[in-house]
């Protein structure tokens, strides 16, 4: 038994404090227990909306990575056009000469969006164009074939980037 007064407050007041946690907390567990199935459906959309979101952020990606690569694609292959024409065509008109250099900047823009590897790959196209644009007008085979390996850099690995998208 408590001797000091205060003693005895200070039990009293813990064991009305351990009934108030224990009535509280028999009445959380039979809330639990009347409305389960109430909350288990609750985890099970919130669990479905997490899901679904995921997935629309992950389709919308994949879309706009394949409808960068096509864009990519489509000017490579316009790049190789002119670029052939250029110099084999011996056309070296000013207009040649800008929609090349048009497409190769489209290009180096569009690669962001498709991937890493890809903007590299289109970096080193526009850094190749770039050094080689007067040789290349000069007839230099070297030129060309550099240019070349650099679409078919780019190209490469464009497709292998939507080949990843599966």
């Amino acid at each position: 038994m408590a001797t000091n007064p205060q003693e005895s407050v200070n039990a009293s007041d813990r064991d009305q404090h351990d009934g108030a946690g224990r009535r509280r907390f028999s009445i959380l567990r039979e809330l639990v227990r009347q409305n389960s199935l109430a909350l288990v459906s609750l985890l099970i959309a919130l669990f479905g909306l997490g899901y679904n979101t995921w997935r629309n952020e992950t389709t919308e990606h994949h879309r706009n990575v394949r409808q960068s690569a096509f864009i990519a694609l489509d000017a490579l292959g316009e790049v190789q056009q002119l670029a052939d024409t250029r110099f084999f065509g011996a056309q070296h008109s000013e207009a040649n000469r800008i929609a090349i250099w048009g497409r190769v900047t489209l290009i180096r823009d569009i690669a962001t969006l498709v991937s890493a590897d890809t903007a590299g790959r289109a970096d080193g196209l526009f850094t190749v164009w770039s050094e080689n644009a007067t040789a290349f007008d000069n007839g230099d085979a070297a030129a060309e074939r550099a240019v070349s390996a650099a679409i078919r850099e780019a190209r490469t690995q464009v497709l292998v980037d939507l080949q990843r998208l599966r």
